[in-house]
């Protein structure tokens, strides 16, 4: 992660804290009087008021890696939707024991703080450094994307990273020629050790055409885990029958099988048009993310801001309304697939109704 998006996380972090920490003292305070006193305080009030703004913060707009930031410091489970499940689910631990309640709440709202005090204190050594709004290679134009190889899609040698990087060549290659655009439009920024993060960036074009294609990739992964779902809540009601699981599992293949056909008619309406080798490129492209995916590998990306519209590209002659035009929809394709991610992220972790 670069210090660009670490300022970005800082700042969308302080947009926040002032509601989310008073909103957190709000239902503190009647539960520190239920554990007290014998008058009783109502709390339903000040924990759907909390609730809902935890719902709306919308952690979507984060990339991967900035979540994993928040995880790290131990707070990502006090906000956003998993705040808003953290905080109902110790309402109800108040209703008959508010001690083991006031002791939850006050270690989140410590944890919000702290996460408040660290945040202020990059931002400051950013601005004794003259760092703050610090510019990347390329990020008035380009768009960031990370490839994580992780799980059975992980590099061990320098084999498989050579088959990796020629699968990801194909998965560039065919997006860009589907966008119009030549497939140097996409630069290698570096990798990251560890779980080796392939760090791209592309012209809007290419990450919004991918962005939507991944979107719909997790979107096979997030049907599977419905049908998975239902299976385990009819098991676990004891009324799951040999032939009802018989069936499920064929959806899943239908599911799994038909994806790539699927996934390409939706993608289709979307090109400029599809002249010569445009669609085998493409399939080949989508096919190769389906199977990326299903390894376990997985596809980030930095959003651009609002502002990322740094005029003409006197070198291109884009115009300023073309670059906004451009930034707009990738922006809003990259938000769409972050919203699924969040939707399949909580589905691995067996919520329901979402």
């Amino acid at each position: 992660m670069n210090i660009q998006e670490l300022e970005k996380l800082a700042i969308w972090y302080g947009e926040h804290f002032d509601n989310l920490s008073q909103l957190y003292q709000g239902l503190i305070a009647p539960i520190q009087n239920n554990n007290q006193q014998q008058s009783k305080l109502p709390v339903e009030g000040p924990m759907n008021t909390l609730v809902q703004f935890a719902d709306a913060m919308n952690l979507e707009v984060l990339s991967l890696q900035q979540l994993k930031v928040l995880e790290t410091i131990g707070v990502l489970r006090y906000i956003g939707r998993s705040g808003g499940m953290f905080i109902q689910d110790t309402i109800k631990t108040a209703n008959y024991d508010p001690a083991t309640a006031l002791v939850a709440l006050n270690e989140a709202f410590n944890s919000i703080s702290s996460t408040k005090v660290k945040f202020e204190a990059y931002l400051q050594s950013l601005n004794g450094l003259e760092l703050q709004h610090a510019e990347v290679p390329g990020s008035d134009r380009y768009i960031t994307i990370r490839i994580g190889f992780q799980n059975d899609a992980s590099i061990d040698n320098v084999t498989q990273w050579k088959d990796s990087a020629k699968d990801w060549f194909d998965i560039i290659r065919g997006i860009s020629v589907a966008a119009n655009e030549a497939p140097e439009s996409t630069r290698v920024l570096g990798a990251s050790s560890g779980s080796i993060i392939l760090v791209l960036a592309s012209v809007a074009a290419v990450t919004a055409l991918l962005a939507k294609i991944s979107k719909h990739v997790i979107g096979v992964a997030k049907d599977v885990l419905e049908i998975r779902h239902s299976m385990e809540d009819l098991r676990n009601k004891k009324i799951l029958t040999t032939i009802m699981a018989t069936e499920f599992d064929a959806l899943i293949r239908t599911r799994k099988s038909g994806a790539l056909t699927t996934i390409l008619d939706e993608i289709k309406p979307l090109l400029p048009d599809e002249s010569g080798d445009k669609i085998p490129a493409l399939t080949a492209s989508i096919k190769k993310l389906l199977e990326f995916n299903e390894k376990g590998g997985n596809v980030d990306f930095v959003a651009p801001d609002a502002a990322h519209t740094n005029a003409e590209n006197a070198e291109d002659g884009e115009s300023d309304a073309t670059t906004r035009s451009a930034i707009t929809s990738v922006r809003e394709a990259i938000h769409e697939y972050q919203e699924m991610r969040e939707e399949i992220k909580l589905l691995a972790h067996g919520v329901s109704g979402v």
